[in-house]
């Protein structure tokens, strides 16, 4: 492989670390969508950055998704400075605005999303809506 093929692919690699987007029209596997998510943010990251409430965060967002919606597109992850910004799409108009409940809410995931992000929310797009959610890489926000 000669110098300009190398570095192309490395550049490849460090874009997909800053920005991952899985297709989730066919509903691929949970674990699939982890291990994408996960190859693409290990490489070039620091010693100190921690993945796993990423990955949960993830699991719940997407999950909640094939589980409530009909058509969903896609998990877009972008890396933002020290946080990782998470966002599922989907073709479902609703966005109602949903927060973490208490005991018998059935959203104890929801919870646990509230507790490993900075922020997390729902908005309008052209499609339908996005729910996202900003996860910081080096310390976990303090649980109430």
């Amino acid at each position: 492989m000669d110098f300009d093929q190398e570095l192309a692919r490395l550049t490849d690699r460090l874009a997909a670390a800053a920005k991952t987007t899985v297709a989730l029209s066919d509903r691929p596997d949970l674990r699939q969508v982890r291990s994408v998510v996960a190859e693409a943010l290990t490489f070039g990251a620091c010693p100190d950055d921690r993945f796993g409430g990423v990955l949960l965060v993830i699991d719940e967002l997407v999950g909640n998704a094939y589980q409530h919606t009909t058509a969903v597109h896609e998990l877009r992850v972008t890396r933002a400075a020290e946080n990782l910004l998470v966002e599922v799409r989907d073709a479902d108009p609703d966005v109602t605005p949903v927060r973490a409940c208490g005991p018998g809410s059935g959203r104890f995931g929801l919870r646990l999303v509230d507790q490993l992000t900075v922020d997390w929310g729902v908005r309008a797009d052209s499609v339908g809506k996005v729910v996202w959610a900003l996860v910081p890489l080096k310390v976990f926000p303090a649980v109430p």
